[in-house]
This record gives structure tokens, sequence and C-alpha cells, in this order.
């Protein structure tokens, strides 16, 4: 047996030993607060990383691949199109690229390091896009992306559809309009539906983050209309995405429209001066996750629920003068927050919010299986199941600018009799 053949049989068993002590486990021990003090945060980052891409990312492939899909969806699909995978590239914290959100489109496309051309025009970029032409939508998830559940996707027929399907036979290799940029997890909360603990990137993590902006995406930014940031932590808890943000508003990127996530605690007054945001800001979305105080102190973990008010008074003043185009709040729907969504829409509207959003709590890789069954409310078997279906019938819930698909496909599924 050559050395080359020993050492990929060895690798193979490593990945086979790895695989049956059960990745989730691994990744719950490796954010336990004292394991990462006595092994160090970047080491333990650099194997959750390889954890995540090598076992929990085929995890969440192969249930997009078995999942159920019912006539009606398959109906939807064939007549209905997603301009995501011609038009946008996010990145995400794992160090992969993909054509839409990870957990909605679990495939990557490369990675972060790549030639950005090739990296955009890859062989598993070209498989999505063709699943989108023949309306199969394969390398979706029908369950956890909200155009699809909410059946919000433009016609197949309209014009603008009919115009990328043409464009992209005539150029496949067209640079992205749209970029979300998730690569740094930085946050400057600890919500428990999300994570165990703080993250701040250390300044090495920082530059490595900045080389690599610098050597794939800021190509791909100069060719785009707008900029998301972020989906994996906080712009302004992020030294990293706070730095780009200032390059990308200092006149280099005149056409670029900025698009912000964010918890809200930081997006103040100050800030938005000091990262000279003005007229160039699209899109704010606000995850808040409560309605009341008590509530936002145990989802939002760190958090200051006064503050968060008085800076989404200075949102509001924002989009009502036009210094923002939209707003939008968000809720990750769970045990502890679900009787708060009717609140939640009040809250929106007192502070001219666009659309209010739900989304139902997901399984995350750190979520023991008591964490999970606690908190996930949508579940037929959770003791608080009849008073959660009997929420979602409030009058504030059927509102136009509410979007509650994700929601309530949980429900349908588990009417139906289909497992989630």
């Amino acid at each position: 047996m050559s050395e080359n053949d020993l050492a990929l049989r060895l690798r193979a068993s490593l990945v086979d030993f790895v695989d049956r002590l059960i990745p989730k486990r691994l990744l719950r021990l490796l954010v336990h607060a004292k394991f990462q003090a006595l092994v160090g945060a970047e080491r333990i980052e650099t194997v959750g990383r390889w954890i995540d891409n090598s076992f929990m990312l085929k995890r969440r492939q192969k249930r997009c691949r078995e999942q159920h899909i019912d006539e009606s969806t398959k109906d939807y699909l064939k007549s209905h199109f997603c301009a995501n995978p011609f038009r946008q590239l996010e990145t995400a914290p794992t160090g992969l690229a993909y054509v839409c959100c990870p957990i909605w489109l679990p495939t990557p496309i490369g990675t972060l390091d790549a030639d950005p051309e090739q990296l955009w025009g890859s062989e598993p970029a070209k498989r999505i896009r063709d699943s989108i032409i023949d309306g199969s939508f394969r390398y979706c998830s029908h369950l956890h992306c909200p155009a699809i559940t909410n059946r919000t996707l433009p016609s197949r027929a309209s014009p603008e559809s009919r115009q990328i399907i043409e464009q992209y036979k005539a150029n496949p290799a067209k640079l992205p309009e749209h970029l979300v940029l998730s690569h740094d997890k930085s946050c400057n909360l600890s919500c428990p539906s999300c994570r165990s603990s703080i993250y701040i990137a250390n300044s090495r993590k920082q530059a490595q983050l900045d080389r690599l902006t610098e050597q794939t995406l800021v190509p791909l930014m100069r060719e785009a209309k707008s900029v998301m940031i972020t989906g994996s932590g906080d712009p302004f808890g992020s030294k990293h995405f706070r730095n780009l943000i200032k390059r990308l508003n200092g006149g280099d990127f005149p056409q670029l429209r900025l698009e912000l996530i964010s918890n809200g605690q930081l997006l103040d007054q100050r800030a938005w001066s000091e990262l000279n945001l003005d007229g160039r800001v699209r899109y704010v979305q606000i995850s808040i996750d409560a309605a009341k105080a008590s509530t936002y102190a145990i989802v939002r973990r760190g958090g200051d629920f006064g503050r968060l008010l008085k800076n989404l008074g200075f949102l509001r003043d924002l989009r009502r003068s036009g210094g923002i185009e939209t707003l939008e709040f968000s809720m990750v729907v769970q045990s502890l927050n679900f009787r708060e969504m009717p609140a939640f829409v009040k809250l929106g509207e007192e502070f001219s919010a666009d659309t209010i959003t739900f989304n139902m709590i997901r399984q995350r890789d750190i979520f023991s299986r008591e964490e999970h069954i606690a908190a996930f409310i949508g579940s037929p078997n959770h003791p608080e199941y009849d008073s959660f279906v009997e929420t979602l019938k409030a009058p504030e819930l059927s509102q136009p600018n509410v979007q509650i698909g994700n929601v309530l496909e949980y429900v349908k599924r588990a009417q139906a009799g289909v497992a989630v």
C-alpha cells in the first residue's frame, strides 16, 4: 500500500470515527465555556468549522434530498421562479460560499478563497441554477425557505423572470448583483436560539477576514448593486464589518446600496453618523424576538429592551423621512415568546415597520435534544401546542404586512402527519 493510499485510508477512518461520535455532541462540547477556556477559541473554531463542513452540512443536504414535497408545492414551483441563484452570492463563517441562505439552500458553490469568477461559475452553481430553470428546486429546503412557504416567488412567466432566464442562457458568467456577507459571526449578544456565548473575532481573525474580502469579495462588490450585512452576527458588533461599511461608503462604490440585519442594540444616531450611512441604506431588518422586556432579557441575552426601544424610535424617524426605504422586524418563534406574536405586530406598527416576519425556531447543532424539545413550539407533542395554534388565529397575524408562512407550514405538516 502506498503512503498516499494509507493517508487516505487513515483520513477515512478518522471521518468515520468522528461521525460515530455524533457531530452534534462534539459541537455542543466545543461551545462549552470551560472547554473553550481550556483549549482556546481559535482552535475550537477551526475544529467546529471542519465538523460543520464535513458532517452537518452533508446532513442538511440529505434532508433536502429526502424532504416531503406535496403536489401543491410541486405545481407551485413548476410555475414560479427564484432569482437568487442567478443574482446573489452569500458568504458563511465556515469559509464557504452559497447562492442563497445556507439554511434555505444548503449546497455551497465553492470556497471564499477561490477566484471570484470561477467561484460564481462553478459546477455546483450551474446545477443549482438548472434546478430553478427546470422547476424542481431540488437543492432548496421547501420547509425553511420563506419564499416557498409564503408563496411569494414571482411567476415564471413574468417579464423579470424571463429576462433572467434568457440572460443566463446568453451570459452564464455574469457576476452577482447582490451579496450577502455573513462570514464574520461576531455579535454583541448571545441569543440562546443562535449561540451559547458572545463571540467577537480577535485581531488575527479580523486580519484574515480583511484579506479574504480584498481577494474575493471586493472584486465582486465592484460589480454589485447591493450588499447585505449580516446574517451571521451583527454588523455593528463586528469590527470587520464596521470597517468594511466605512470603506464601501468611502466613494469607491457609488452605486452600491446597503442592507443591514441587526439586533438594534448598537444601531443609533452615533453609529449611523460614524459609518456615514445617510443616503446609502435601502433596507434594515431588526431581529427582536419579543414584545416585552422580561421576555427580551431571556431571548436576547445581553440586550437592553429600553435601549432597543430608543433605537427603534431613531429608525422610525429615518423610515418616515425616507432615510430607509424598507424597515422590517423579525421574530424567531419559540415556546418562550409565541404568545407575544400579536403584540409583536403592534410593536412593528408603532415603529413604522413595513413588514413583520415570523420564522419557527429550528434545530441548531449546538442544541441538546432536550433544549430543542422545550423550545420547539411547532411540535404537536409540545404541552403548549394547542395554545400556540390558538394564538395563530389572532387577527393581527392576518394583516397583509405580516409574513408567517414558515410557522404555518409546520402546523400544516403536523396536521397532515408529516414529520419535520
